[in-house]
C-alpha cells in the first residue's frame, strides 16, 4: 500500500499562547475548525464528575449575547454545525462551515468558548437529562461493567471516573459550571486546528481576531503518570439480579502511542480481537457461539493506555466463555502469529487509517490527536510504514510484555447468585462485590 503523505501544514502560536495548526484544503469550499482545551474530567476532582461533560455541553446554550437558538442559527447560517464534548483529557470545541463564512464561525467559536451565559434554565435542564441519561445507561450492562472497569483498574488516579453519579449530578449548579470554566478555559492550555479551504495569510487574521483577545492563567497541568497497577487478577461482580446474561469486562494497564513497541502491540491486539476476521471473534462467536459480540482493543489517554477484551455472554457459558479468552490471551504471549494473520491485520489497519484521513473533519480530527498526545510531527507519514514493519516477533514480544491475565482487572455484570461462582474462581483474591457507581 502506498504510504500516505500527510498535506503541508502550518502551525503558530498566538502572543496569548494559543496554538494552531492549519492544513489548506482546497477539494471542497468548506472549512472544519476544532478548538481542544485541557479541561477534561481528569482535570475536576472525583466528586466532580459529570461537570465536565455538563460544561462543554452548555457552551453551546447561550452566551453573553446569544441564545442557545440564536448559537443554532448562527452555525445553520453560515452552512455548518458548532458542538462541544468533554473526554477524559480535553473538551473539544468543533464546527464547520462553508469557507466564505469562515471568519463568522470563528468568532461564534470564540464567543461560545470564551463567553458561554451558562443560563440557570439551560443548567437545570441539563441537569435533568444527564440524570435521565444516567438512570437509562444504568440499564446498560456493558455501561455497567465499563464503569466498575476503570473505578477499579486506576483505582484513585482521575482517569477512574468514567460517569457522574447521583450525588454529583446534584451538585452541577450554575456556579461551578462557571467557576470551572474560568479555571480551565485559559489559551496556553488550548490548541486550534482548522482544516480547510482557507489560505494562511486570511487564517492568521481570522484566528488573531477572533481568539487573540483571550486571557487567562496557566492551564491546569496533565494528569499525573499511572506509577502503580495491579498486581494480581481480581474479579468483580456488580448484581443485576434476574439478568440472563452477563457482560465481561477485563483488562490490564499497557502503553501510550508513543512507545516504542506501540506498532508491535497494535498489531497484536488487531490479530486477537481487533475486527471480525480475529481470533476472539473467529473462535468465541463463530466456531463456539458463547456470544455474538466480542472483541479486544487498545484505549489510549494521555499520560497512560488500556488493553481489555470485552464481551455479554449467556450466563451458563459464563466460565467456558472466560476459559477461552484466557486461553487466546496465552497463546498470543507464546506462539509467534501466522504469516497470514499479520498481513490480514496490517491491511486491516492500514486501510482504516487511510479512509479516517479522506475528509477534512477526519483530517482534523487525526492532526489534534496527534498535538494533544504529543507524539510526533511524522505520525501520520509514518503509520502506515511502521504497520508494515513489524514481524511476527516483534507481536510476540510485545504481546508477552503488555497482555497480563495475571495482572488483569475483571468485571461481570450480571445476576451475582448464577454467575459469582464461575467467575470467582478466576480470581488470586476473594471475589468482590461493586455497585452501580464500581465502588463496594
Amino acid at each position: 500500500m502506498k504510504p500516505y503523505q500527510a498535506p503541508p501544514r502550518q502551525e503558530w502560536k498566538l502572543p496569548n499562547g494559543l496554538k494552531v495548526v492549519l492544513v489548506t484544503d482546497r477539494r471542497s469550499p468548506m472549512v472544519t475548525a476544532k478548538l481542544a482545551v485541557r479541561a477534561g474530567a481528569a482535570a475536576l476532582p472525583a466528586e466532580a464528575a459529570g461537570l465536565a461533560d455538563a460544561m462543554a455541553e452548555l457552551l453551546t446554550d447561550g452566551t453573553a449575547r446569544r441564545s442557545s437558538k440564536a448559537v443554532a442559527d448562527a452555525a445553520d447560517e453560515y452552512g455548518g454545525r458548532i458542538a462541544a464534548a468533554a473526554g477524559p483529557d480535553d473538551v473539544v470545541l468543533e464546527s464547520y462551515c462553508l469557507s466564505e463564512h469562515a471568519g463568522k464561525m470563528l468568532a461564534l467559536m470564540s464567543e461560545v468558548a470564551l463567553s458561554p451565559s451558562f443560563p440557570e434554565s439551560e443548567v437545570a435542564l441539563r441537569r435533568k437529562n444527564m440524570q435521565d441519561e444516567l438512570n437509562v445507561e444504568r440499564s446498560e450492562p456493558d455501561f455497567l461493567a465499563s464503569v466498575a472497569f476503570h473505578k477499579k483498574l486506576f483505582g484513585a488516579h482521575p482517569y477512574a471516573v468514567t460517569a457522574p453519579t447521583d450525588a454529583s449530578i446534584k451538585r452541577i449548579s450554575r456556579a461551578r459550571v462557571a467557576k470551572a470554566h474560568r479555571r480551565l478555559f485559559t489559551p496556553r492550555s488550548a490548541l486550534l486546528v482548522l482544516v480547510g479551504d482557507i489560505r494562511l495569510a486570511q487564517a492568521k487574521v481570522l484566528v488573531r481576531d477572533s481568539f487573540g483577545g483571550w486571557r487567562g492563567e496557566p492551564g491546569p497541568a496533565a494528569a499525573p503518570a499511572v506509577t502503580s497497577r495491579p498486581r494480581v487478577r481480581r474479579v468483580y461482580v456488580v448484581d443485576r439480579p434476574g439478568s440472563v446474561q452477563a457482560s465481561l469486562f477485563l483488562g490490564n494497564l499497557a502503553i501510550r502511542e508513543d512507545h516504542p513497541s506501540y506498532f508491535d502491540f497494535l498489531l497484536a491486539n488487531q490479530v486477537l480481537g481487533g475486527s471480525f476476521s480475529s481470533r476472539l471473534v473467529s473462535d468465541i462467536r463463530e466456531s463456539k457461539g458463547y456470544t455474538y459480540r466480542i472483541g479486544s482493543r487498545i484505549d489510549t489517554f494521555l499520560t497512560t493506555g488500556v488493553f481489555r477484551v470485552r464481551t455479554p455472554v449467556r450466563n451458563e457459558v459464563v466460565r467456558p466463555a472466560l476459559e477461552a479468552i484466557l486461553s487466546h490471551l496465552d497463546r498470543i504471549r507464546r506462539k509467534q502469529v501466522s504469516p497470514e494473520e499479520l498481513a490480514q491485520a496490517k491491511n486491516y489497519l492500514a486501510g482504516s487509517f487511510a479512509r479516517g484521513l479522506e475528509t477534512q473533519e477526519g483530517l482534523a480530527s487525526a492532526l489534534l490527536h496527534v498535538k494533544l498526545r504529543r507524539l510526533p510531527d511524522d505520525y501520520l507519514d509514518t503509520f502506515v510504514p511502521k504497520v508494515q514493519a513489524v514481524d511476527a516477533a516483534g507481536v510476540l514480544r510485545a504481546a508477552e510484555t503488555f497482555i497480563r491475565p495475571e495482572e488483569m482487572v475483571l468485571v461481570a455484570v450480571g445476576d451475582g447468585a448464577r454467575i459469582r461462582g464461575d467467575v470467582g474462581q478466576f480470581s488470586s483474591e476473594p471475589l468482590e462485590m461493586a455497585d452501580l457507581d464500581g465502588n463496594r
